[in-house]
């Protein structure tokens, strides 16, 4: 005889029924976490371009007529970046650039502020939302680099009027103008005993110039160095030979002579009689790349037929700024490096 079940009483049944309806709020939460996780990784990739981007535009912005460039820059880089972020339903962005000062109210630098926004698409989550917004926000600062120089053992065997300017090396690597020009020295007039500070921004280079006015402070007559009396001749360190105007049939790099100190030799002197055959290294000076040490220039200006090839016509020391020390990079930034400042 088969058994009767009353209906009411049958729980056969029971476990799957409880499993299926277990199963749906499971399915939500793994596709809520799955779709937190994917607006997670879209915030750092949209984070990190923020970043390249306000680095980007501070690097350029280096004075304040180049806000604009900055801005560019910083534009740029985002919309390169845009296309290769994880899928979204459209980002905003803005540029934002500014002087920073200290408390006495002087520049200390320049920052380019990146903000951006998104909305992300959801997928199992679009039954309450169809996306989430997230948004991230950078900010770089091109920090001003004050560089000390040094008369050291600054002399001038020739008496020609010999003066020494430095610049900011164009980018685009031409000389530069002569409103560019700051003097560090010159022989022609009373002697200074102490050199200018030269202050420029994180990540530019620096060039030097000789000029050099032949029989400039005795007035002796027609010399064998190259150059008729009174005969203004500029040099600049960033040009291989570093000359203009003033030798240009002299094949070989006369004119300048850059040595780096070391532990080892702290103050190097000049080599006399070499000639280099190309451009020395450290020529244009760039104390992103040398914070901290100390490059000596000496100076030849002769040149023509007839060179002692004596590099004692005009010496001189600068010295990068070493990078600040803290254990928080963003609080205290080195002060050589174009950085992240949040």
């Amino acid at each position: 005889m088969l058994a009767t079940y009353p209906l009411r009483t049958d729980r056969r049944a029971g476990v799957a029924l409880l499993t299926a309806l277990g199963m749906v709020p499971m399915l939500l939460s793994v596709g809520i976490a799955i779709d937190l996780s994917r607006v997670t990784a879209f915030r750092i990739a949209l984070q990190n371009a923020a970043d390249s981007a306000a680095l980007a535009g501070a690097a350029v912005y280096s004075s304040s007529g180049q806000s604009s460039a900055a801005v560019t820059a910083a534009t740029n880089y985002m919309t390169q970046a845009e296309a290769d972020l994880p899928a979204n339903d459209g980002i905003t962005f803005n540029a934002t650039p500014a002087t920073q000062t200290n408390s006495a109210g002087a520049t200390t630098g320049y920052t380019v502020a990146v903000t951006a926004s998104a909305a992300v698409p959801t997928t199992v989550m679009s039954l309450v939302t169809p996306s989430v917004s997230t948004s991230v926000s950078a900010r770089a600062l091109n920090p001003e680099v004050s560089i000390s120089a040094s008369l050291g053992n600054w002399k001038s065997s020739a008496w020609d009027a010999n003066t020494i300017y430095w610049y900011v090396v164009p980018s685009d690597g031409s000389l530069p103008a002569s409103t560019e020009m700051h003097e560090l020295f010159t022989n022609d007039g009373p002697q200074p005993t102490s050199l200018p500070s030269i202050t420029i921004t994180a990540g530019q280079s620096i060039g030097f110039a000789l000029k050099n006015v032949t029989g400039g402070i005795e007035g002796y007559g027609p010399n064998q160095y190259g150059s008729q009396q009174g005969h203004t001749n500029w040099i600049y360190s960033q040009l291989s030979p570093p000359s203009k105007s003033a030798y240009p049939t002299e094949p070989a790099n006369c004119s300048l002579e850059v040595v780096a100190a070391s532990s080892s030799d702290p103050n190097p002197a000049e080599t006399a009689g070499i000639c280099s055959s190309s451009l020395p290294a450290n020529a244009t000076l760039n104390c992103q790349q040398l914070p901290g040490q100390t490059i000596y220039y000496f100076w030849n200006d002769m040149g023509g037929s007839v060179d002692d090839k004596d590099y004692n016509d005009a010496q001189y020391s600068v010295t990068c700024p070493a990078p600040a020390a803290s254990s928080n990079a963003t609080a205290a930034a080195a002060p050589t490096s174009v950085v992240l400042t949040n």
